[in-house]
């Protein structure tokens, strides 16, 4: 049972290596090698855990056909390792004597597969094999350390330990068995264990050999939490050992302190798990020690992303935490350039800097970043440049640069762990100093667009307004013109100071509608546009030039603002009372077709030209009037078309002119309701 147990570990350990090199990837050239060795030492492992029930000789053949393959596998790495690396000298000879060795063990175990060899003992002759077998493997395993230049060793250190103890192991094994004239079953249910304990060096080495032609890719946080767990484990096992001694321990306080023990060795551990130091501390030591590339750069990239485009908290205070992320730092400081081309602190984050101190445009300090190519170590920089008082206690200065263009830096707090930064650090930090450079520019240019496009809407409604405006300058025109002529008649005067009243609310209409919350006052809604259109007519209309309306339909419900509705509909008959002469008459029909409520406003004026029409009336400040702006058209036909809707012109010179004014028909809604959102009968 021990024997099954033992060896069912390795071969587990062995199956599960097997499955990682097969899933990410058929291996190639070398990796077919090493897949090859790890396929016999799992039949090896697998026949040892079975033994005790079926041939127990055919473990012992295995376990040679296994040594072999290592044996093979080691002789093939020197032989084709690059020539700078190895001094050839005697290789040659020792990786074809230990080849020969390892082949004439296979064939002697074969030899006892059916004799005496066929049980769990070994024959004297298997004993001495066996050794020479280790011995072989461990000048192999000595001579590729030895001879691989010192700059490729941490290439090798995981193999050479992982191989060298399996053959240091049996070495062990069969030479006690030697002097003690029997092999010891304890060490033999040992190898098991040892097999278990390689995976992972064989595993680590063939991530650290890229050129080994094996995709295997070894999880971080994966072996992170592993060895967390691991050592976790162990922490408890030694806990629970020292509290059993605690427990043989004479008196009535035994049992107490027993209890008290492990659970005070739980608590410490929890606490110390739960530690961003120890974490940090992790971390980087599997990060340094076990991964050929201290980051994962995909893990750091994509991290550092969704830092950046959370919603969370304001993106100054998000990069700051992208860029300290990197090297587990608790806060910094975030500093921008002004328009003076010095930089201000922007935000703090961690630290208890109240205000901290602006660095000038012409400080050296700045300078020294060299356009964001440069991160700057402020405890080897402070005495050398001037640095303002509230850097003095701070650790690193990492640029944000842009296009070569330096848009700022952040300053960051000491780490929670202490960090060795190598070029690695330094050069994943200028990454994502680039990275939080391009979101901090696309932000500042994406706030001075909506503020020009702010500028833009207010210019476009004062626009609007003033052409508001100079139509109720118009009718107040006209009245004063009138007084001249009626002001001695009673009925004149109550119009006239009704008119006034009215003109005076339209000028204070037109000014809220410069408000930024002109849309909130006067939203869209359903409205009249018969009744509207009675109000204009009645209040524009003159004895010279009437103004005369048709509607085929009682009421006419569009969906629009009041106002908006009203500005549009004044401008057009305005400009047809201005275009016709003393006699004539401006007409409104009002119809419903096809869904939409059409409107049409015809003079018999001095008409326009076809060219004028298409091309220059709704164009901004062209007109053909003394006196006009240019505005008007083209804001009826803005308003015409937010509500859904178009104007179309059709005029000739001397003949007039028509506006068809059409807008969707919102008569069979059953409520206010925003557009898009209405609910039918």
């Amino acid at each position: 049972m021990v024997f099954a147990i033992s060896y069912g570990f390795g071969a587990g350990a062995f199956l599960a290596l097997i499955t990682l090199i097969l899933i990410n990837g058929r291996p190639k050239a070398r990796g077919r090698y090493i897949l090859i060795v790890c396929m016999l030492t799992l039949i090896w492992a697998t026949a040892a855990a079975v033994q005790s029930w079926w041939m127990p000789g055919l473990a012992h053949a295995a376990e040679s056909l296994s040594a072999a393959g290592w044996v093979i596998l080691l002789a093939h790495i020197l032989m084709t390792a690059p020539k700078e690396d190895l001094d050839r000298g005697q290789l040659r000879i020792l990786a074809a004597v230990s080849m020969l060795v390892a082949v004439a063990a296979v064939a002697n175990d074969v030899r006892f597969l059916q004799g005496a060899g066929s049980s769990f003992t070994f024959m004297p002759s298997q004993i001495f094999a066996r050794i020479g077998v280790a011995i072989c493997g461990l000048l192999l395993m000595e001579n590729l350390f030895r001879n691989t230049a010192p700059g490729r060793r941490w290439h090798v250190y995981p193999f050479c330990i992982a191989i060298g103890f399996l053959f240091a192991f049996n070495l062990f094994v069969f030479c006690e068995a030697v002097v003690l004239k029997g092999v010891d079953p304890t060490l033999l249910a040992g190898r098991g264990v040892v097999l278990l304990l390689i995976v992972p060096l064989l595993a680590l080495t063939m991530a650290r050999n890229a050129e080994w032609q094996i995709d295997l890719h070894v999880s971080r946080k994966a072996v992170f939490h592993g060895a967390t767990l691991t050592s976790a484990g162990v922490f408890l096992l030694v806990a629970a050992g020292v509290a059993g001694l605690i427990g043989q321990l004479p008196g009535q306080w035994a049992a107490i302190s027993k209890i008290s023990f492990f659970s005070g060795s739980l608590i410490l551990l929890l606490v110390v798990l739960s530690t961003g130091s120890f974490r940090a501390r992790a971390r980087r030591l599997i990060a340094e020690n076990f991964f050929s590339a201290r980051y994962d750069y995909r893990a750091e990239w994509l991290r550092s992303i969704s830092t950046l485009s959370g919603t969370e908290d304001a993106l100054s205070v998000r990069a700051i935490r992208a860029i300290a992320d990197v090297v587990d730092s608790p806060g910094g400081i975030l500093y921008l350039e002004n328009q003076n081309g010095g930089y201000v602190a922007a935000h703090t984050v961690g630290l208890s800097v109240d205000q901290p101190s602006a660095v000038p445009a012409s400080e050296s300090f700045g300078v020294a970043f060299q356009n964001g190519k440069t991160v700057q170590c402020l405890a080897e920089v402070d005495g050398k440049l001037p640095l303002p008082q509230c850097l003095h206690d701070l650790w690193l200065a990492v640029p944000l640069s842009k296009s070569d263009r330096l848009v700022g830096f952040v300053v960051l707090a000491q780490p929670r762990a202490p960090v060795r930064l190598n070029w690695e650090s330094f050069d994943l930090l200028l990454a994502i100093g680039q990275q939080v450079a391009a979101f901090l520019v696309e932000e500042a240019a994406t706030r001075k667009l909506a503020e020009s496009q702010a500028l833009i809407d207010y210019s476009k409604r004062f626009s609007f307004v003033v052409h508001d405006v100079k139509n109720v300058a118009g009718q107040l025109g006209m009245m004063v013109a009138n007084v001249q002529r009626f002001g001695d008649i009673p009925e004149f005067r109550a119009d006239l100071v009704r008119s006034i009243e009215n003109s005076v609310a339209k000028l204070n209409g037109l000014l809220a509608r410069l408000r930024p919350d002109a849309g909130e006052r006067d939203p869209a809604r359903r409205t009249d546009a018969v009744s509207v259109l009675r109000e204009i007519a009645s209040e524009v209309g003159r004895a010279e030039v009437p103004v005369r309306m048709h509607s085929n339909i009682p009421d006419a419900w569009i969906y629009i603002a009041p106002s908006a509705l009203r500005s549009m509909l004044t401008h057009v008959i305005t400009n047809g009372l201005e275009a016709s002469s003393d006699g004539s008459a401006v007409t409104i029909e009002v119809n419903r077709r096809a869904g939409a409520i059409v409107i049409d406003i015809v003079d018999d004026g001095c008409g326009m030209s076809a060219e004028f029409v298409q091309d220059g009336l709704f164009v901004p400040t062209r007109t053909t009037k003394v006196n006009g702006h240019g505005i008007g058209a083209f804001q009826a036909r803005e308003l015409a078309r937010a509500a859904g809707g178009d104007i179309q012109v059709s005029s000739r010179v001397g003949a007039g002119t028509r506006v068809s004014i059409t807008l969707p028909d919102c008569g069979d809604l059953v409520t206010d309701l925003p557009l898009g959102k209405t609910a039918a009968v």
